[in-house]
């Protein structure tokens, strides 16, 4: 009997709202994608469509990540009624670095459908309200003494030996290798460790990333003379193994990170002036044979983010010929789609995306190398940008970061730039307009400038290397200093969930601790060396006590008093890196706003050492 053409369209109608509840997706996260300042100790909260199968929330399908962190431990929770994961930070993130969540489709409903293309976003960890002055540290050799030039042109600030604090790893186009420079936790860097590549491969652009899923951050080159990209895996106590060379063709200069098929591992993306090359990840730290798809005219850099809004990482492709950035949108399964391209200004050499105007929605920011500028290009949120809006930048900009520069919550741009030796700083105005220039001398050839809080105090650094010299600028940004307050220094530093700021002394507000959450407190010093903390009521200006340092709690309160991990725990013992994280849960039922100010004691041979004092806000 035929159907009516009535009872066909409901049939079709009705299949079609099953399929549509059929669906499984993340409704809703915090922090938000592209949220800007976030606490690093931020709990992160996942909204689910339908109640999760909790046998498939596991740290393998749910993963955290700082760019220079490295992978971050969680604890994993599900809320009444399965639709609401929660992860819990077991260690706070470093100042002003992107965390980037990972969510895999092998997260499954109770039913058993798969989150179809997994879910990712990106946050920026806040840094400390700073001055945003900035001074030079220090100059680091990546020669060995003797050497020739070595051309150092890359510069990955991860923390390669997991101690909790930025190395430097070097790439070398001359050299042929990647250096690595531990720092001891303090902001000195060690001697190069040297892990070769083949003869004539040329390592530039890089990223690093746990890509074997054993908690170490590895390291991933694109190599231009070499056509190839080239793997270093660590080898699990903080240093590199050989490289894993894998062909890609054509002369590799950009190159970035991404989950381009939600399985859950972390895959490679790269440009070699002809293609997009996409190397997929096994899961082991081994990869498929690459595949190559258009991506405009001269594809020359690259960058990641979602520029729909959709959970799925998207291509930016800056072409060489044409002078524009293509977007191409993923579905999360490894299939990216042209949408379109935006003239950028110039030859983008470089780029960074991030949320430059405070919408929620990301943005591209080009290095224009043939005419001074950077090129910032808005996002519409659709996967479009808008029309470029460029700014003066030093003579041939090379290399592009993005970073909070004075901790007011908003990103500013850092550009090295090659021709004139330096690197310019062009501060935010909050809405996406940059003025207020600086710049950072190199000594001959700026050739990478990277934002990272070196020292740890919890406010923005700048890195700048340059690359006919081999040498890395360490230029590092001037505190707001109260009077009597003591400073962290190498022998006793205390950080609050990573900022070590003084903060609620001076200018700087302190730290914020919501009740019911972790809050994390580091101490370092010396390996191997007695410590204390002390708990107090703040004390401003502070008591100089001997030789010991600016007691900044009361000591002459009752409640004052000396534990290691807090609630009377017995006096500790610093690692053998000089570090010890405390984790404490800060309880409800405190009264908001009430404060307490925390300093730490480390005992060396020579008597106690007072570390810098904190006050926390409930």
């Amino acid at each position: 009997m035929p159907i009516h053409r009535s009872a066909l369209r409901l049939c079709v109608v009705a299949a079609l709202a099953v399929a549509a509840r059929a669906q499984f997706t993340v409704t809703g996260a915090s922090p938000a994608n592209n949220a800007r300042n976030v606490s690093p100790a931020a709990v992160v909260t996942l909204q689910f469509s339908a109640p999760v199968a909790a046998a498939t929330v596991t740290p393998q399908n749910i993963r955290l990540a700082g760019r220079w962190s490295g992978p971050v431990p969680v604890q994993l929770s599900i809320g009444a009624g399965g639709t609401t994961v929660t992860l819990s930070p077991l260690r706070p993130l470093f100042a002003t670095e992107i965390a980037t969540l990972y969510v895999s489709h092998f997260v499954t409903s109770a039913t058993g459908t798969p989150l179809n293309g997994g879910f990712t976003s990106t946050w920026w960890i806040a840094s400390v309200p700073s001055t945003g002055q900035y001074v030079l540290d220090q100059v680091v050799d990546y020669r060995r003494p003797g050497e020739g030039p070595i051309r150092t042109y890359g510069f990955f600030a991860g923390d390669v030996d997991r101690d909790g604090s930025p190395d430097m790893s070097a790439t070398n186009e001359v050299a042929f290798d990647i250096r690595l420079l531990k720092n001891d936790g303090c902001g000195h860097f060690g001697a190069p460790t040297i892990t070769a590549l083949p003869s004539g491969h040329e390592p530039s652009p890089n990223e690093g990333a746990d890509f074997n899923g054993d908690g170490w951050i590895d390291l991933a080159t694109g190599n231009q003379n070499g056509q190839s990209v080239a793997v270093f895996l660590n080898n699990g106590a903080g240093s590199y193994l050989a490289p894993l060379v894998i062909p890609a063709g054509g002369q590799v200069h950009g190159l970035a990170l991404l989950d381009c098929d939600s399985d859950g591992d972390i895959d490679i993306v790269a440009t070699n002036q002809a293609n997009i090359v996409l190397i997929r990840n096994n899961g082991n730290g081994t990869f498929q044979a690459p595949t190559f798809f258009d991506g405009g005219n001269g594809e020359w850099s690259i960058a990641t983010a979602d520029a729909n809004g959709d959970g799925k990482p998207d291509l930016f492709c800056g072409q060489f010929a044409n002078q524009q950035v293509a977007v191409l949108l993923g579905d999360g399964n490894g299939n990216f789609t042209p949408t379109s391209s935006r003239f950028c200004g110039g030859f983008p050499w470089q780029m960074a995306t991030g949320d430059v105007n405070g919408d929620g929605i990301v943005d591209c920011v080009v290095a224009n190398n043939n005419n001074a500028t950077v090129g910032v290009l808005t996002g519409t949120g659709t996967g479009t940008l808008n029309a470029v809006v460029t700014f003066p930048a030093g003579t041939n900009p090379v290399s592009m970061d993005l970073g909070d520069a004075e901790g007011d919550g908003d990103l500013d741009i850092v550009c090295a730039n090659f021709s004139s030796g330096n690197a310019t700083l062009l501060r935010n105005n909050g809405a996406g307009s940059f003025g207020n220039a600086s710049s950072l001398a190199a000594s001959s050839a700026g050739s990478c400038a990277v934002v990272v809080d070196f020292d740890r105090d919890g406010d923005t650094d700048v890195i700048l290397v340059d690359e006919l010299d081999d040498k890395a600028f360490v230029w590092r940004q001037n505190g707001p200093i109260a009077a009597a307050t003591q400073t962290p220094s190498c022998g006793a530093a205390l950080r609050v969930n990573g900022f070590a700021g003084r903060g609620g002394f001076g200018s700087v507000p302190p730290t914020p601790l919501p009740a019911g959450r972790l809050a994390f407190f580091n101490v370092s010093g010396a390996a191997g060396q007695p410590y204390a903390v002390v708990l107090g009521s703040r004390l401003s200006p502070g008591l100089p006590l001997f030789n010991w340092g600016v007691a900044n709690v009361d000591l002459t309160l009752p409640f004052d008093i000396p534990i290691n991990g807090f609630f009377g725990s017995p006096l500790g013992t610093l690692d053998a890196f000089g570090e010890q994280t405390l984790a404490a849960f800060v309880p409800g039922g405190l009264a908001p706003g009430s404060t307490l100010t925390v300093q730490a004691a480390v005992f060396t041979s020579a008597g106690m050492l007072l570390s810098n004092a904190e006050t926390v806000v409930f």
